[in-house]
């Protein structure tokens, strides 16, 4: 299955950059540069939902959701730094006829090596938990049995405790669940985190090494949902989840995301009508005002990252005048205000954004399709410049980024094959 430049995995359509700095920081950086891609992954008939993660030590974890017969399957591959990746293993299998799409697959590999994949089936959402000495457990089903679930988020700290959200509908109402695990495999039940209404939405988690969650959503403050409030609740490592409280005023945006660092220190961004805004809030301590990052007329979307440090990076897309789309990205330094924004790049028409930061801070990347046929993405080492590179001459819309420790990258992106929905993929490393 693997050659020394040929590997073989599957994923869905979209640019996957995928991250790990493993070398020390200073060598990584005097000579760092993309390889030449190599094909990762043979011909399949059309693209197949998939996942990667990397853990500290720069193993990288792989799971995909294939159709098969009468219903769909799990498949995992790893590959350890330095190493290529091994056989796909079909972790799960469904032959229920009436359920063979999986709509949302995330996967969280820890320092110890335990796993976890979380997945969206229909209404239902499951997870299944891997030991450090490589057993999968069978899938646990985490939402409730009525109602429809959607939306899910899933995360887990360094020593492979995790924790999952989620929108849950019952009728015409809805609220935001969440449960917890550890690594051995103990589920906790589920714990509304917000109030029953007509219009709880988009939830996100973040989740540090220690095991301290955040988790943030939109609530309507109106009928019909003309305009949200984002909350957010806080659980530390082992404990219980904080009530919701407020993190911004009503807005008619849509949150972006919520990043944290080692402390437990937040931050969360939003669309604020057509400017990016942000509010940080200090472990114990109380969200901050909103501060304006750009006011633009952002055209979506958005997202934000942080280190362990607090160094927090964010991306997202504004309207440059003459039917441009650009790229910008803003840095806030551990305890400085935001810089200004940084222009990137050009986006495609349909400008759909990846982004990923090592949590030592070596390397942050962002993921994207320029225009036409094909992909760039961008790196800052540390807290210094960013430096864009076209990647590939053929592509599909950038979905994917992760980021280890250490300098070390890798993109992988869909490439066509032959005729008809027929695609693989192509996979560069960063050195």
């Amino acid at each position: 299955m693997v050659t020394h430049d040929r590997l073989r995995i599957s994923a869905m359509g979209g640019i996957f950059v995928i991250l790990a700095i493993l070398a020390s920081p200073s060598g990584a950086f005097a000579a760092a540069s993309w390889s030449q891609a190599a094909v990762i992954s043979a011909s399949q008939p059309s693209p197949t939902l998939s996942a990667f993660a990397v853990n500290s030590a720069g193993n990288e974890l792989w799971v995909s959701a294939p159709p098969v017969v009468g219903g769909y399957a799990i498949k995992v591959a790893q590959r350890s730094f330095g190493g290529t990746w091994s056989p796909q293993t079909t972790i799960f299998s469904s032959t229920n006829s009436f359920i063979s799409t999986v709509y949302k697959l995330d996967v969280s590999i820890g320092a110890n090596n335990t796993a976890s994949v979380a997945w969206q089936v229909g209404f239902a959402e499951l997870v299944a938990l891997r030991s450090s000495s490589g057993t999968w457990q069978a899938p646990v089903t985490i939402s409730q049995s009525s109602g429809t679930a959607a939306f899910l988020v899933a995360k887990a700290d360094a020593q492979g405790n995790g924790v999952a959200v989620w929108s849950q509908t019952t009728g015409s109402e809805s609220t935001v669940d969440a449960v917890t695990w550890t690594a051995s495999g103990a589920f906790s039940g589920v714990t509304q985190l917000s109030q029953l209404s007509p219009s709880e939405l988009q939830p996100d988690l973040a989740v540090n090494e220690a095991g301290t969650a955040i988790a943030v959503f939109a609530a309507a403050t109106t009928p019909g949902g003309s305009t949200y409030q984002v909350y957010s609740a806080t659980r530390p490592a082992g404990g219980n989840w904080s009530a919701a409280t407020p993190v911004t005023p009503n807005t008619g945006g849509a949150i972006a995301g919520v990043a944290l660092d080692s402390s437990g220190d937040a931050t969360v961004l939003w669309q604020q009508g057509t400017s990016i805004a942000s509010s940080t809030r200090p472990v114990g301590g109380s969200w901050s005002s909103p501060a304006l990052i750009e006011m633009s007329s952002i055209v979506g979307p958005a997202s934000v990252v942080s280190d362990a440090a607090g160094n927090v990076t964010a991306v997202w897309a504004v309207n440059s005048g003459n039917g441009v789309t650009s790229v910008h990205a803003a840095t806030r330094p551990a305890g400085s205000p935001w810089g200004a924004p940084a222009n990137l790049g050009p986006c495609a028409s349909t400008c759909v954004l990846s982004l990923a930061a090592a949590r030592d801070g070596s390397i942050a990347v962002v993921g994207w399709s320029p225009s036409g046929p094909s992909a760039n993405a961008a790196v800052r080492l540390g807290l210094g410049t960013w430096s864009s590179t076209v990647l590939v001459g053929t592509y599909t819309t950038p979905t994917y980024l992760v980021a280890g420790n250490n300098g070390f990258a890798s993109a992988v992106w869909p490439v066509r094959i032959g005729v008809k929905y027929h695609v693989g993929l192509d996979q560069s490393d960063y050195r």
